[in-house]
C-alpha cells in the first residue's frame, strides 16, 4: 500500500527534511533567547553582589563597575563572544523584556527570528515610552512572518511614523556614533568599513562613481566598474597613484613592521613575510615594499640571533628592542578572545613589578587599557609559565589559555 509517510518517495523525504530544519531553527531561535536572558541575569548579579568579582577595598561606585566588567569578560571567555557582544546580548533581553514583552514572550517560545528580536530591541532603545505598547502590538505579527531583511525596512517604518518628530535631534545623536573599521580576509585582501551619515555616504559615492567612470571610458582600460571604484577609494585614502594626486590629496605616511624570514629574502626559502597588523603575506610582495617603501620599518630575523628576548631585570621600562619583539609575538592584547592591536596595548608585567617580577619577554605581555585594569582591579587571576601563553583563571574559577597570535 502506498503511504503518506513512504520514506521511498523523494518528496515525502524533501518534506522530511524541512520540517526537520524547521524544528530545529525555532529550538535555535528559543535557545538564542535563554542566552540572552541567562547573559542579562549574570550581568544583574555582577551589579547586586559585586565581592564575588572583586576584592575588598574599593568604592561602591567602582566595586560595581570593575565587577561587570569582570563578569563581561568571564562570558565572554566561557562563550567564544566578544565583550561588546556579551553586552549587546544582555541589553537585547533587558529591553525586550522590559519594552516588548509580546515580542519577547513569542521569541522566547521559538516564534521569533533572532535577528528579529534583536533589530526590534535597537529600534525601540530610544523611542518613547508613551509608544512602546503599540511598537509591540503592532511588529508580533511581522516579526513572526518576515525574513529579516523584510522585517528590518516594516520595523523602520513604523519606528518613524510613532516617532516622527525631533528626526534632527535623532540624527545629531546617531552622527555620535560615526566610525570607521576595518577587518582583514584572505588572500591579502580585506574590508574597511565606515558608519556615516547618508549624506556624506552619497557624496561619497557620487565622487567614486565619477572618478570611476572616467576611468572606464579611457583607451585600454580593462578594470570591471567594481575594480574601478575599489581602486579609486583606495587612492583617495592613500593619496597614491591617480586620481588622489591629480585631486590634490597629499600622499598618506604610515609606518608598520614588516618581518621578512632572512632566506626568504634572499630566494632560498618560500617562507611568508608577517605584515605587522595584517598577518601572512607573500614573498614577492614583501621583497617590493622592502625595496621601495620608504615608510616601512624593515625587519629582518635571524632563527638564532636575531630575536631579543630579554633585559636586565633591574630596569623596570623595556628597551626599545623588547618592545619591538614583544609586538612581533604577542601581536594582539593577550586576554582570551581580545583582538585588540598590540600596538595600541600596555606592556604588562605578569608578576607585578613589586612583587618581584623581572623585565623580561617570559614575564610581559600586552593587555589592551581595559584588560589590564581588570586584571588588576577584580579577581581575574593570571600566570604565564616560562615560555608558554599566559593562563587566565575568572572570578567564577573559569580557566582559559591565552589565544595564539593570529598569524
Amino acid at each position: 500500500m502506498d503511504t503518506l509517510l513512504d520514506p521511498a518517495r523523494a518528496g515525502v523525504r524533501a518534506e522530511f527534511a524541512m520540517a526537520q530544519a524547521e524544528v530545529a531553527q525555532q529550538a535555535q531561535w528559543r535557545a538564542s533567547a535563554v542566552v540572552f536572558r541567562s547573559i542579562d541575569e549574570a550581568l544583574r548579579e555582577a551589579v547586586e553582589h559585586p565581592a564575588v568579582f572583586v576584592p575588598g577595598g574599593l568604592s561602591e561606585r567602582d566595586a560595581v563597575e570593575f565587577a561587570v566588567r569582570a563578569a563581561v569578560a568571564d562570558l565572554a571567555v566561557r562563550l567564544s563572544l566578544s565583550e561588546a557582544a556579551v553586552r549587546n546580548n544582555a541589553q537585547t533581553a533587558r529591553t525586550l523584556r522590559e519594552r516588548l514583552p509580546g515580542l519577547w514572550a513569542w521569541f522566547c517560545q521559538g516564534e521569533v527570528s533572532t535577528p528579529n528580536a534583536v533589530e526590534a530591541a535597537a529600534l525601540v532603545l530610544d523611542l518613547p515610552q508613551q509608544f512602546w505598547a503599540e511598537f509591540d502590538s503592532r511588529l508580533l505579527g511581522p516579526a513572526k512572518t518576515l525574513a529579516p531583511a523584510r522585517f528590518k525596512a516594516r520595523a523602520r517604518a513604523l519606528r518613524e511614523r510613532l516617532f516622527a518628530q525631533d528626526a534632527a535631534e535623532r540624527h545629531e545623536r546617531a552622527m555620535a556614533a560615526r566610525a570607521v573599521w576595518a577587518e582583514h580576509g584572505r588572500d591579502g585582501m580585506g574590508w574597511l568599513t565606515a558608519h556615516l551619515s547618508s549624506t556624506d555616504i552619497a557624496l561619497a559615492q557620487a565622487r567614486i562613481d565619477g572618478l570611476a567612470f572616467e576611468l572606464l571610458t579611457a583607451d585600454h582600460e580593462t578594470r570591471t566598474m567594481a575594480q574601478l571604484r575599489a581602486d579609486v577609494l583606495a587612492d583617495l585614502l592613500t593619496g597614491r597613484n591617480t586620481p588622489a594626486t591629480a585631486a590634490g590629496v597629499p600622499a598618506a605616511g604610515v609606518t608598520v613592521a614588516l618581518t621578512v624570514p632572512v632566506m626568504s629574502l634572499l630566494g632560498a626559502s618560500a617562507e611568508p613575510a608577517i605584515l605587522e597588523g595584517v598577518g601572512p603575506i607573500d614573498i614577492g610582495t614583501a621583497r617590493a615594499l622592502c625595496a621601495g617603501a620608504p615608510s616601512l620599518t624593515r625587519l629582518l630575523t635571524d632563527p638564532v640571533t636575531g630575536a631579543v628576548l630579554a633585559m636586565d631585570q633591574k630596569q623596570y621600562r623595556p628597551s626599545k628592542a623588547l618592545k619591538r619583539w614583544l609586538a612581533l609575538r604577542d601581536v594582539t592584547c593577550t586576554f582570551p578572545g581580545c583582538g585588540r592591536r598590540a600596538a595600541t596595548c600596555d606592556l604588562d608585567h605578569v608578576t607585578d613589578w613589586a612583587h618581584g617580577g623581572p623585565t623580561t619577554a617570559d614575564n610581559l605581555a600586552h593587555l589592551c587599557r581595559k584588560h589590564h585594569t581588570i586584571k588588576h582591579n577584580t579577581r581575574w587571576h593570571v600566570h604565564k609559565p616560562p615560555g608558554q601563553p599566559s593562563h587566565w583563571t575568572s572570578p567564577t574559577g573559569h580557566t582559559h589559555t591565552a589565544d595564539p597570535p593570529p598569524f
